[in-house]
């Protein structure tokens, strides 16, 4: 049994042989410090990323909706999938997401807890569901002014939680994403929702699939590690691809790869960044990741 904070996550829940959790949980998640009293019931899951992890631990059960689907979903949840309630193509307005009265918002991107303004119409307008209607967090950068809500969502009784390579705050943010990252996020959500042996499940999954990944690395390229642009966003000019620090650079990695951009967006600690087609014609990449996604399709990259 485990009354804790979060942060010792995976590791030291393995070797303390935790396997159930007691509440309340403290979490610090991205800076954002909250009491988790019970599992949630009614989560709502903003991005792929974060509905397929939902899925991959076993909680159909507790999701009344999801939003913003890239692609295909993955076979292996595809039929839990299919029981959830698909909000928006993207993000749900302020009055879809409401309707489902959700406990728990699990975002990918930062985007996701971002207010809509009059600089950024296409966000959700979560100043009408927080008190006082305004947000604390404000940031600004070469890109923008942002303002985000998630400290004002938990005091309205919303639970959330952001992926940790993009947290709000750079500073926040991991230096290096790898491995260990996804399991401590895993664990985190596992912690949240009292799923501890699924998430076990789940890494053991993920585990095999990068050992399948490596072993056919290394009888493709049994003298050298290829080297490999990931092509996220087609441009004429700035093609959008995948840089230092995040989950491209993990997978890159771990594959037993070399990403021709691994310098590129190290001072933010991007995941993805504008590149250029003179440097990538120079680099001369082995192998080419093109991204398939719903509103950006490979075959016209």
């Amino acid at each position: 049994m485990m009354k804790a904070r979060a942060s010792s996550t995976l590791f030291a829940a393995i070797v303390l042989g935790v396997d159930a959790t007691t509440y309340p949980v403290g979490l610090s998640n991205c800076g954002v410090k909250s009491w988790v009293n019970e599992a949630p019931k009614r989560a709502v899951t903003m991005n792929q990323g974060t509905t397929e992890m939902m899925l991959g631990l076993g909680l159909v059960d507790r999701m009344v909706g999801t939003a913003y689907l890239d692609d295909a979903i993955w076979p292996e949840v595809e039929e839990d999938f299919n029981k959830i309630p698909i909000l928006s193509d993207a993000y749900p307005d302020i009055d879809t997401l409401m309707s489902v009265d959700p406990d728990f918002l699990y975002a990918s991107y930062r985007s996701a807890f971002q207010a809509k303004t009059p600089e950024h119409e296409e966000r959700i307008d979560y100043f009408d569901v927080v008190e006082g209607e305004s947000c604390s967090l404000l940031v600004s950068n070469t890109r923008g002014n942002y303002t985000y809500c998630r400290e004002e969502l938990h005091a309205e009784g919303i639970q959330t939680y952001l992926q940790s390579p993009h947290c709000e705050l750079e500073e926040h943010r991991p230096d290096e994403v790898t491995l260990h990252t996804l399991y401590e996020e895993i664990w985190e959500i596992a912690m949240i929702f009292d799923a501890f042996d699924k998430a076990l499940q789940l890494i053991d999954n993920i585990e095999a699939h990068f050992r399948a990944a490596t072993k056919i690395v290394e009888s493709s390229y049994s003298n050298s590690k290829p080297t490999v642009l990931w092509l996220d966003g087609w441009d004429p000019v700035s093609p959008f691809v995948g840089s230092c620090c995040g989950a491209v650079q993990a997978i890159i990695d771990y594959a037993g790869a070399i990403n021709i951009y691994d310098q590129l967006g190290i001072e933010e600690k991007s995941s993805w960044d504008d590149g250029d087609w003179g440097e990538i014609v120079e680099k001369d990449p082995d192998v080419i990741v093109m991204i398939d996604a719903s509103w950006d399709l490979a075959g016209k990259e």
